[in-house]
């Protein structure tokens, strides 16, 4: 008996070479712009690396380090991280505190680019990776686009997203924080959304769009704070279909996969888990789900606009609730942040919350300076959309509207606004032009009577292409600010410091923490504002009493009084936590020391006085603007102004143009 001998597999398996390959014109064509975008998107994000390979702000930085953490320890290592370098002496947890989705993508990204190049580092990888999500975001706005309102609304989404200065600000090379996964996610959870809705793809098809997008959810949820955004915004849109009388079945199953796989997610997540769940909005989303399964149950027994007007009615109390609750002094249960977001009415007496910029309310002529044209051109889409109404138009419309709301709310929120103006902004286009195109392309083969009606009425080749032009010039001045916006050194590369000095941005922080690295002790301790801890602790590697994390406000209220005190008063607090060092931050002009850039701690300081719960009238008068007798005596002005008392401060390290002062700390015995 012989044995069967197994063919070649060149007889076998059919010739790459012979594999159809069916590319259409159209779809080159399409592949080739999409492409083209991508590469300039790229391209302008790339422009800070011509100042210096930094990262940009102070959060980036720790998302750094934990990626750090991640790589060398594990992603099981992240349950257990107690974060000695920040806090002390109480440290952090940093699981309980901090969202793993940026770095565990980071580090699991890193181990993929290692295997192909070797020589890859954690710190290039997350320096890049705003670049790497920025593309994911375009392409998944072309998709959602196209969702909308076929393949042109999708290149043009994909267009705007690539150059909108919002988004831009924070995509950029060295924003390595969560928006660049959160605006990501919120694009394609909306994609996946409405593909699981659609009634045209087969049930399997909706099913897996649907586990993808609760997917999506959770994914956001681990990643960004901002994510309880979608999470209303879902709500809400089902709330939209049982009022406009559209929802069925197949709406009922792609929510709850979506809520379902999204909080299976989340109850995975070291600081969300269950508690989380109890928050309104959350309660909400799972309270929906028997609404709308007794709306199925009963619509056919009932008269459905009763439960059409229920629904509305709802929408209506809910927000009703969230304004006048809290003015009659009800507690919603839910964080301040997020009620203020919803509420911009409520009152919000905390220092802390209001020294940071980005929670400030947005002005318009600002916001119309992110988007430009991009707004006229959504308004336009949503007009549209209300006009041809449908499942997915009503989805675009409730988008584009609430995150417009919200990016007028606060500052840190507009670029909520970037994905829903860019998509409904292409959307509009696609709408104003068509009368242009489909007349141009429809005049060929008319009859001359037909012909001469539409030149009568000025719709022809030449009114297209003068469209076009239009279009392009009403363009040009928002992508000119975005180059701009993206042309600029990150805020570690030029310190903070918005000024070229000798012909150079100062790299004053820079050299600063390197000095640290190199000359501070690892069980030394140094003290400074909140803001610089970050960098601190990620660049030179060293203790630290706070930083952006602002877990611990009494902390906080120590550090403002140690920076505001008299310096003989300042010591003892000093003392108590065996502060080794003291960092303060001055930038003045080079051809006058006394003359200040107004980007430093001698403009902070008046929130160091409100968050140590000091008066602000001891130390300013608020009227004339005129230092008092407190502010001068403070040991915040006697650093700055190198006028520090020898007895308890030695200046031991000057950044090159003086603006970083670094000062050992000695404690007399007298003082003592």
């Amino acid at each position: 008996m012989t044995e069967d001998t197994p063919e070649s597999p060149s007889k076998t398996l059919p010739s790459i070479s012979k594999i159809p390959i069916r590319l259409t014109r159209t779809t080159a064509m399409e592949l080739g712009v999409l492409t083209l975008v991508l590469v300039i998107a790229a391209l302008i994000r790339v422009l800070p690396l011509q100042y210096g390979a930094y990262f940009t702000a102070y959060d980036p930085l720790f998302q750094y380090r934990a990626t750090e953490y991640v790589v060398e320890n594990g992603f099981g290592a992240w349950r257990t991280w107690h974060d000695t370098l920040s806090w002390y002496p109480m440290g952090r947890n940093v699981a309980n505190s901090a969202y793993p989705g940026v770095p565990f993508t980071a580090a699991f990204l890193y181990k993929v680019v290692k295997t192909v190049i070797p020589s890859a580092t954690v710190y290039r990888v997350c320096l890049y990776f705003p670049l790497f999500m920025a593309s994911l975001t375009c392409i998944s706005s072309y998709y959602l686009g196209k969702e909308l309102k076929g393949k042109a609304a999708g290149l043009f989404a994909a267009i705007f997203m690539a150059v909108n200065p919002a988004f831009i600000g924070r995509s950029t090379l060295g924003f390595f924080d969560t928006e660049t996964i959160g605006i990501f996610s919120m694009v394609t959870i909306g994609l996946f959304f409405l593909r699981s809705i659609d009634e045209e793809r087969s049930l399997e098809h909706r099913v897996a769009y649907g586990a993808l997008s609760g997917l999506t959810l959770g994914y956001v949820f681990a990643s960004w704070g901002a994510a309880r955004y979608m999470n209303g915004l879902l709500i809400l849109y089902m709330l939209l279909l049982l009022y406009t009388e559209r929802f069925e079945v197949r709406h009922l199953i792609t929510y709850c996969l979506t809520i379902g796989f999204g909080f299976l997610i989340v109850l995975m997540v070291p600081r969300l888990g269950v508690n989380s769940l109890l928050t309104v909005d959350n309660l909400a989303a799972f309270g929906l789900v028997p609404v709308m399964i007794g709306y199925e149950l009963v619509k056919d027994r009932v008269d459905v606009k009763h439960l059409a007007n229920l629904a509305g009615a709802s929408i209506i109390v809910g927000v009703l609730a969230i304004y006048i609750l809290p003015a009659v002094g009800v507690r919603i249960p839910m964080g301040y942040k997020f009620l203020r977001v919803l509420n911009p009415f409520t009152s919000i007496e905390n220092a802390l919350y209001q020294s940071v910029a980005e929670n400030k309310v947005v002005a318009w002529a600002n916001l119309f300076n992110s988007f430009g044209a991009v707004l006229i051109l959504a308004a336009a889409g949503v007009f549209f959309s209300v006009k041809n109404q449908n499942e997915k138009n009503i989805y675009g419309v409730l988008f584009f509207l609430t995150s417009l709301y919200f990016a007028g709310v606060m500052v840190r929120l507009s670029q909520i606004l970037a994905a829903p103006a860019c998509i409904m902004g292409a959307y509009g286009l696609v709408e104003v032009s068509r009368p242009f195109f489909a007349t141009t392309i429809e005049s060929r083969g008319g009859s001359r009577r037909r012909k001469k009606r539409r030149a009568v009425f000025g719709v022809n080749k030449y009114l297209g292409v003068l469209f076009i032009l239009f279009i392009v010039v009403g363009f040009m001045p928002g992508i000119w600010r975005a180059v701009g916006a993206a042309d600029a050194p990150t805020s570690l590369a030029d310190s903070g410091i918005p000024y070229k000095i000798g012909g150079e941005y100062p790299k004053d922080w820079p050299e600063a923490l390197e000095w640290m690295k190199e000359n501070v002790d690892d069980d030394e301790l140094v003290c400074s504002w909140w803001d610089y801890g970050y960098w601190i602790e990620a660049m030179a590697g060293k203790t630290t009493m706070a930083d952006g994390a602002t877990q611990t406000e009494r902390q906080l209220e120590m550090i403002g009084k140690i920076m505001m005190l008299p310096q003989n008063e300042s010591i003892k607090l000093l003392e108590r936590y065996g502060a080794d060092y003291i960092v303060v931050f001055y930038a003045f002009n080079p051809n006058n020391f006394y003359e200040s850039l107004r980007v430093g701690d001698d403009v902070k300081w008046t929130w160091m006085v409100q968050i140590g719960r000091l008066e602000l009238s001891d130390y300013l008068n608020t009227t004339t603007g005129q230092y008092k007798d407190k502010y001068l005596d403070s040991t915040l002005a006697n650093l700055m102004y190198r006028m520090a008392d020898s007895r308890y401060f030695e200046a031991v390290h000057a950044s090159p143009n003086g603006y970083v002062m670094i000062y050992k700390i000695h404690y007399p015995e007298d003082e003592v």
